[in-house]
């Protein structure tokens, strides 16, 4: 079980105080169009922010309903590209070896958009060739494959090959015993990585039900609905692994990264109380070592996701290191619900760790270690946000982004609050 591995505590050096800036990307992301809820974001495994050298892109979905691409044409000053059409989520941005910018959207990322010039947003190309499922997340490769992967019942995938004209070259399915989802992807040199959670309901008379406010598409008047009764357990994460995809699309191997399944108590034995688990970051060093980021409360809870009952001290967030499929040695960072992790290439580690439940989180803060190092970081050090947030996205290598001595940031506003702010963070040493 992976309950059972064994968790080392990290050593704290001296505080590093890195420069960082903040400006707003746009404050039209949750305008409460008909039909929306006011949202900004959803899907925390997506990539919404990808650099290509000086090229900075962000993507926002505007209220439940469109996605909308801004590039950066000087500090504090972004474009907005065209509305594109229609999603029931978010997308993930990429962008390929010649420099052209990707988008994968759509119901169960059926749609891929790529413009036809770089550092340009008014030419485009929709196609619609092929589906993988929902909660997917995508990562590109350097010969420009891109991987795309979600699912609830099953891991749903396809590869779209760049030197065809990125036509699908591969596709398939893998059942779970039990819905999952939110995967975060990463592809390189045909190994297929992924990581996901538990993303199933549990009906029953026994445990509670939420009151969701929902506007009709029609008459934009808002209603209250009362949902049926039952709740969310995420109680693992799951990592999986495929060694050479394109060749054994059947080969993926599942190692069980966090587990809290030990502190449920399911009706009508029980009380439904129980912990939470949840992933947070994939990420592929220069060394090439495999990190897992994710996080555990053990705090029993019966609300209908536990998260939203527990006190956030009792959060631990957990850095798992490994080569590709294992074995991972774990590492414990403190109270936090969240970070993401990015290396620089100087081979310094950068960490932001998040504090806070998701679609809310209270605080940001910052540490950085040496590659290879992982048992000791600088101590952490909060970074301003302007206030509550709902996800922080990164850019990064697997969306095909550049990273050289900076760090890129992209977060929103809190659910229930001003999501309609989208905020960029650029973050180099101190």
């Amino acid at each position: 079980m992976a309950s059972d591995i064994p968790r080392l505590e990290v050593k704290w050096g001296p505080p590093e105080v890195p420069h960082w800036r903040v400006e707003q990307i746009t404050d039209t992301a949750g305008c409460r169009l008909t039909g929306g809820s006011g949202a900004s974001g959803w899907g925390y495994n997506q990539s919404n922010l990808v650099r290509c050298f000086d090229d900075l892109y962000a993507l926002s979905w505007r209220d439940d309903l469109t996605l909308c691409v801004f590039r950066r044409l000087s500090r504090g000053t972004w474009e907005a590209g065209p509305v594109l059409p229609p999603v029931p989520q978010n997308g993930n941005l990429l962008i390929d070896s010649h420099a052209r910018l990707h988008v994968i959207g759509g119901d169960r990322a059926s749609w891929h958009l790529r413009f036809d010039d770089p550092g340009r947003l008014d030419r485009f190309e929709l196609c619609r060739r092929v589906s993988a499922d929902s909660r997917f997340g995508a990562a590109i490769d350097n010969d420009d494959r891109i991987l795309v992967g979600g699912g609830l019942e099953q891991l749903g995938w396809y590869v779209l090959d760049g030197a065809d004209n990125f036509a699908c070259a591969a596709r398939g399915q893998l059942r779970h015993d039990r819905q999952r989802g939110y995967h975060f992807v990463l592809f390189n040199d045909g190994q297929a990585h992924t990581l996901c959670s538990d993303d199933y309901f549990l009906p029953g008379d026994d445990y509670p039900n939420q009151q969701v406010r929902l506007r009709d598409p029609a008459t934009g008047v808002e209603k209250t609905v009362e949902t049926p009764s039952g709740i969310y357990p995420v109680l693992r994460v799951y990592y999986y692994h495929n060694p050479d995809l394109l060749t054994r699309p059947d080969d993926w191997r599942m190692t069980m990264i966090g587990d809290v399944a030990d502190s449920f108590r399911p009706a009508p034995a029980g009380d439904g109380a129980r912990g939470t688990s949840d992933q947070q970051d994939l990420y592929l060093d220069r060394q090439g070592q495999v990190h897992l980021l994710y996080y555990e409360n053990r705090q029993r809870s019966r609300e209908v996701w536990a998260g939203t009952g527990q006190d956030i001290a009792n959060s631990r967030l957990y850095h798992a290191v490994g080569p590709p499929g294992g074995p991972f040695e774990h590492r414990c960072l403190g109270a936090f619900n969240g970070g993401r992790l990015v290396q620089t290439r100087d081979g310094r580690c950068h960490y932001l760790l998040t504090r806070g439940r998701r679609s809310a989180a209270e605080s940001l803060w910052y540490c950085v270690g040496e590659a290879g190092d992982w048992g000791r970081l600088s101590e952490p050090v909060p970074l301003d946000t302007g206030g509550p947030f709902w996800h922080l996205f990164v850019n990064a290598p697997r969306f095909g982004g550049h990273v050289e001595d900076g760090v890129d940031a992209y977060w929103h506003g809190p659910l229930g609050g001003d999501s309609n702010l989208v905020r960029y963070g650029q973050l180099t040493a101190g």
